[in-house]
């Protein structure tokens, strides 16, 4: 959990020193002094203070518009390389003073004989993966003449590529349901090779495997089940993973391992 919990800060705090660095390049190559402007009957008048003594400045004619749209960067990065700094001690006080243990923890460091006699006020990931790996569902059926394929959580699914991302999100311990129907708006309901969950912010993703886009009628229905995602108000990249092959590109277990190894860190 508490990984979980500074991970975003460690991120943030990333980004902001590559652009600090970035900045402060910046901000030694720019012309000394900053800029004044003033406004004469309805135009814009720019002067170039070149001591911070210096209030008025000396004009700047309309022919050295250079100039004053260098110094006008140099005040805008400036001001953006004091919010940096300014932002980065607080990311560092904040993780100097964060508990070893989160609200969210407690539940789960207890004992196993005193879980038994508490109700947790808080939901832990532990509890709510457990009731979301509970809930029944009914699948689609197979037909009689179909393959028989097994992943190794012991789940039937219908082709050899389903097979390897079942047995690679088992692998990478990804909680997924096989074929749960989900009702789209104007399509009506369907039923997404895996319903992935992502734990820690209780958030289903939907993917679909597209394995014969190389049969133009089967593209067809595969374009309108996504718009019908879309309509549904579930995006691709977002909560709509999209994988696909043909006879000649068939799928590629290194693609789906590392997509998967994103969700995770992501």
């Amino acid at each position: 959990m508490r990984e979980e919990k500074i991970r975003p800060f460690l991120e943030r705090k990333k980004y902001l020193i590559s652009l600090e660095k970035r900045i402060e390049k910046k901000l030694r190559f720019a012309p000394e002094g900053s800029l004044r402007i003033s406004e004469n009957q309805g135009s814009k008048q720019y002067y170039h203070r070149a001591l911070p003594s210096d209030r008025n400045g000396k004009y700047i004619s309309k022919s050295n518009m250079k100039l004053v749209t260098r110094l006008a960067q140099k005040s805008y990065n400036q001001k953006l390389l004091n919010s940096i700094k300014s932002e980065l001690i607080a990311i560092d006080n904040y993780m100097r003073f964060l508990p070893e243990q989160f609200a969210e923890d407690v539940y789960s460091k207890l004992r196993e004989d005193r879980k038994v006699l508490v109700a947790p006020e808080i939901e832990t990931d532990e509890i709510f993966l457990a009731n979301w790996e509970s809930q029944e569902y009914s699948g689609k059926s197979f037909s009689a003449d179909s393959i028989e394929l097994y992943s190794e959580r012991g789940e039937r699914v219908r082709s050899k590529s389903e097979l390897i991302i079942a047995n690679l999100l088992n692998k990478y311990k990804v909680p997924y349901r096989y074929e749960c129907p989900v009702v789209l708006r104007g399509y009506g309901t369907v039923y997404p090779d895996f319903t992935i969950l992502i734990v820690s912010s209780r958030r289903e993703l939907y993917w679909e495997h597209q394995g014969m886009m190389d049969d133009p009628e089967y593209v067809e229905k595969a374009i309108k089940k996504v718009s019908s995602y879309i309509k549904s108000g579930i995006f691709p990249g977002e909560r709509l993973i999209l994988t696909s092959e043909t006879r000649q590109s068939p799928i590629d277990v290194r693609v789906i391992e590392l997509m998967i190894k994103h969700l995770i860190e992501g």
